[in-house]
């Protein structure tokens, strides 16, 4: 269908709500706790005077019933091309995505939808009306016809299908547009304006004709008339509410109802302080085309930055407490860890309090401990870790549990209980050392618990975990890239999860300096540097790459080993990751591994050019992708050519366009054609955050 057809998210701070669209012939619209895009019929064009109306082609079905059928019994259809409007082609208009703006255009018209976010202390530290600004439940969208070439009228539409009132009706005259019962609504402000709303059926065919507004109806279009020789721009915002109780298992309420009590205050509010809003936007469209990025990352960007707040809730409980959700996709699992730790550093970046809301709920209710077997079956201490997610689908879980793992299984839904350790390590040590060193001092018992559970792991001191969880019952576990072969599956003697548990011992070392506790400094000091002697014994010198599982003579070559050094970097800890550094021969070797792996019919795919994670798989994430391009240029500091960069990136931009254009930014693609395979409408590619450099 073209680069110019693929749904994206639109959508506000912590509100898992999105108004999804750009997808031609597949319409659009609003969607509450969830991320599936609607596929409701979109009014958005303009007419001249004396022609026919042009609509941008976000509509699903051109051909419709005539309502009264059902209370006339007359069956009849009505084709569009009755009409008094056309389409604009799907090859006709130009579509612009920036950070926090996306705008389609035809000629003199101009359509854009606007998600504003910015940057934002902790809860506490603000004021009404700051938090007011932060958790509003709305985005906007604007309108723009230029007719001052002309001595005619002209009008532009906005509208959609599932709306059941006019705005006008509750706000008044100074107010047009429409609402879905109290959940969703469209509106401008008339400001003195020629502006029109219809309701009824069949919009489609009726759209520049006045008619009797009929209120059996669903649809409600806005109509705006530009004067001869004037420029016309109308804001508009749309807006969403959701009241009461909205999870089970913790009672929570979205936390903005505490300063809304209905979606007409949600609109007042926003038109109020749009040019606070517009500002915005301005601010964070500039911030990213005023970098270094090509065209490619900023759109990569840009379309995961909508996908992750599509996917976020800012709830608050019975006890006034706020939680932080973010949920994955079409999953709709409640903050996976395995995506909480990727999606830390937009967090960090721009709200850091939200990862701590995070970890201080895991601290809390979903963390546990265990034993741990050998493949014997002999039982050993365990200790501290945590689970996979917190529930799915607004169903928190039961204390200590989550949504996904379960027992007695070898690959998907395993237990992923050293994994979730190493996230916690990681998480904490990043937030508390970067952000905020009370509450690392606060969790000074939370740390002791967590080394003695990765020592505990470790059986064989060699550094790196060889056992699995009692709780996996005979079981093995499972890493975060759980669909794929052992060659990342599995979490034991995993190559990947080495790198990961040596970068928590450096982390470890810097949390025990800074909490005065010497010897378990020197300790993940011994233990960091056992690791590395573990992978110096597994490096293969004739082939010179490390192999991904270090049992039953596995052969498979992984990009992510080098996922590990991102969390000493994010530290400040650039020794760590140097080469000539206090681990050089680590990174010397990591550095051989991956001019070994990154190539052609390995880890490059020789049918699309695309990275993909495994060697022996095609099943790949782009989310991680991300991650391991930034450490190999930024970090490693590999040699590749800038247009070879270019070109990776130029393809996996491409794979979101085309490939998987129906549903939003996607993770889990197939390396050969860039298919959706899973983890569609996904939050965590926002790892692509750390190519904007003042994101470290």
């Amino acid at each position: 269908m073209g680069t110019n057809s693929f749904f994206s998210h639109h959508s506000a701070f912590g509100a898992y709500s999105t108004f999804t669209m750009g997808k031609v012939d597949r319409g659009g619209g609003f969607k509450l706790s969830h991320v599936f895009p609607s596929h409701n019929n979109l009014y958005i064009g303009f007419k001249k005077d004396g022609e026919k109306g042009k609509i941008f082609p976000f509509v699903e079905t051109k051909q419709q019933e005539k309502k009264e059928s059902a209370f006339t019994s007359i069956n009849e259809l009505e084709a569009g091309e009755a009409a008094t409007s056309v389409f604009i082609g799907k090859n006709d208009f130009q579509r612009e995505m920036n950070w926090a703006t996306e705008t389609w255009s035809h000629e003199n018209f101009r359509f854009s939808l606007l998600t504003p976010f910015t940057y934002s202390d902790e809860l506490k530290n603000l004021d009404e009306d700051s938090i007011k600004k932060l958790v509003l439940p709305a985005i906007f969208a604007e309108l723009e016809y230029d007719n001052t070439n002309s001595e005619k009228e002209a009008m532009i539409v906005f509208g959609m299908e599932d709306m059941t009132r006019l705005i006008s009706d509750t706000l008044g005259g100074g107010y047009a547009g429409g609402a879905k019962d109290t959940r969703t609504a469209f509106a401008c402000l008339t400001d003195g304006k020629a502006v029109s709303e219809q309701f009824g059926w069949e919009m489609l065919n009726n759209l520049w004709e006045d008619r009797v507004l009929n209120r059996l109806g669903n649809e409600v279009a806005t109509r705006i008339t530009v004067a001869p020789g004037k420029k016309e721009k109308v804001t508009f915002v749309l807006a969403t509410y959701q009241s009461g109780v909205i999870t089970s298992g913790i009672p929570t309420s979205f936390l903005y109802t505490k300063y809304f009590k209905d979606i007409e205050e949600v609109i007042t509010f926003a038109l109020e302080n749009k040019e606070y809003y517009l500002k915005t936007v301005k601010e964070r469209d500039e911030e990213l085309q005023n970098g270094s990025l090509n065209e490619h990352q900023q759109f990569l960007i840009s379309h995961a930055t909508r996908s992750y707040y599509a996917n976020t809730q800012l709830l608050v409980d019975e006890g006034g407490e706020p939680i932080w959700v973010v949920n994955e996709g079409e999953y709709q699992m409640m903050n996976t860890f395995d995506l909480t730790i990727d999606q830390l550093f937009f967090e960090m970046k721009f709200h850091p309090w939200t990862s701590k809301y995070v970890l201080d709920l895991f601290n809390k209710r979903y963390s546990y401990f265990d034993k741990v077997h050998n493949r014997a079956g002999e039982e050993f201490p365990g200790g501290l870790s945590f689970t996979h997610d917190m529930g799915v689908a607004n169903m928190f879980s039961s204390e200590g549990y989550s949504s996904y793992e379960r027992a007695k299984l070898d690959g998907c839904f395993s237990y992923m209980t050293h994994e979730q350790l190493v996230n916690w390590t990681l998480c904490s040590t990043i937030y508390g050392l970067n952000a905020d060193k009370q509450w690392l001092m606060e969790q000074t018992d939370s740390f002791r618990q967590v080394f003695q559970s990765l020592l505990n792991r470790d059986l064989n001191d060699d550094g790196i975990m060889d056992v699995d969880s009692s709780r996996c019952e005979g079981g093995s576990e499972i890493t975060t890239y759980d669909s794929l072969d052992e060659s990342l599956g599995q979490a034991r003697n995993n190559l990947y999860l080495a790198v990961k548990t040596w970068a928590s011992y450096v982390s470890l070392e810097h949390v025990f300096k800074a909490l005065n506790l010497p010897e378990r400094a020197d300790e993940a000091v011994r233990k960091s540097y056992q690791i590395v002697e573990t992978l110096k014994k597994q490096f293969d010198h004739e082939n010179e790459f490390i192999p991904a599982v270090f049992e039953q003579n596995n052969r498979s070559k992984i990009i992510p080993a080098v996922e590990g050094l991102l969390f000493p970097y994010y530290l400040g800890d650039k020794d760590a990751v140097s080469k000539d550094g206090r681990y050089k021969e680590l990174i010397a070797l990591l550095s051989k591994h991956i001019r070994t792996v990154l190539k052609e019919d390995v880890c490059i795919d020789k049918q699309s050019g695309a990275w993909k994670l495994s060697s022996t798989s095609y099943n790949t994430w782009m989310s991680k992708i991300f991650m391991s391009q930034f450490v190999i240029k930024d970090i490693l500091e590999l040699e590749y050519e800038e247009q070879l960069w270019e070109n990776w990136d130029k393809v996996h931009a491409d794979f979101m366009k085309n490939a998987c254009s129906e549903l939003a930014a996607t993770d889990q693609v197939d390396s050969r054609n860039g298919k959706d395979l899973g983890s569609r409408l996904y939050p965590r590619l926002v790892t692509n955050i750390l190519w904007v450099k003042n994101g470290v």
